[in-house]
């Protein structure tokens, strides 16, 4: 079940809602004002690097995921 991101069309709260349908329709009221105007959000993703603990965005990590053997 995903968590997808939203945001209140009335009062501009930014909220969180976990969806048992993959398209994110049962998003519920705004926790904010109540209203149940909201759209989905586009998310960002994190990611870790198997066996490092680092994530690909941290200062550390090398400029390309394929000397991690991640995507060429």
């Amino acid at each position: 079940m995903p968590i997808y991101e939203f945001k209140c069309k009335k009062c501009g709260n930014v909220f969180e809602s976990l969806c048992f349908r993959s398209n994110g329709e049962d998003k519920g009221p705004c926790p904010s004002c109540g209203a149940n105007k909201s759209k989905k959000l586009l998310s960002a993703f994190s990611s870790v690097v198997s066996g490092s603990g680092k994530g690909l965005g941290s200062s550390s990590a090398s400029t390309g995921c394929a000397s991690h053997g991640g995507f060429s």
